[in-house]
């Protein structure tokens, strides 16, 4: 249900209530989305949360237990909470010989440290840590490190590198319709009309054989692709 589930609660309570301005609710919280967690997300997570940090309060080593903390608080939205457990392990880390910094945990860590910044609104301090977490592994989240970098450098308005973060991050995701859109709006602003309308045309194709479970993922993107012509 997702983020359905804010609006049917407003709507459940006007009715309740005989209070039609308790609808205006749902306009709250669709405005409020990118701070509220998905409800959802939140239930699943809630006995989680609170089992990790007992294990990381028992064992401070436990990078598992650290990289899977760190990805449920940015699921709940709480990016500040991801970037203060990071830097403290980071820190440990740093003095540890069993996880040195510069380990493939570490490249793991410097990717969710830079989604974290990203998502706090630090588009430019995200740029270094996933830098550095691809340079220490290529495979690390399997090329989405690269989408976490166009997404910031989009921000930025640095068009020329989201560019080449794109294109990178689909030679590791072919399938991606949500990329080849990104990649037409990049495009756009660098005045590359032929290329921007490749990248349309190469996420239509790639809706096209995608199956099901990966559609339901995807078909924002393939509505914006479709919708190409108005912002193009």
């Amino acid at each position: 249900m997702g983020y359905w589930a804010y609006y049917l609660i407003s709507i459940m309570l006007a009715y309740a209530t005989q209070n039609p301005a308790a609808a205006a609710l749902a306009l709250v919280f669709w405005l409020c989305r990118g701070f509220l967690p998905d409800p959802v997300v939140w239930l699943r997570t809630m006995g989680r949360i609170s089992k990790l940090r007992s294990e990381i309060e028992l064992n401070p080593s436990n990078m598992m237990a650290t990289r899977d903390l760190a990805r449920l608080y940015l699921e709940r939205k709480r990016p500040k909470k991801a970037i203060e457990l990071i830097e403290k392990t980071r820190q440990r880390m740093a003095q540890s010989t069993r996880h040195p910094q510069g380990s493939l945990d570490d490249a793991e860590l410097l990717f969710q440290l830079g989604r974290a910044k990203l998502d706090a609104g630090q588009a430019e301090a995200a740029l270094e840590p996933l830098v550095g977490a691809v340079a220490i592994s290529p495979e690390v989240g399997r090329g989405d490190p690269y989408m976490v970098a166009a997404e910031a450098l989009m921000s930025l308005g640095r068009w020329e590198e989201a560019e080449d973060s794109l294109e990178r991050f689909l030679e590791a995701n072919q399938s991606s319709v949500k990329a080849y859109v990104r990649l037409a709006r990049v495009r756009a602003k660098r005045r590359d009309a032929a290329g921007s309308k490749s990248a349309i045309d190469e996420a239509k194709k790639t809706w096209g054989v995608l199956p099901s479970f990966k559609r339901r993922h995807e078909w924002p993107w393939y509505l914006a692709a479709l919708s190409s012509p108005i912002w193009l």
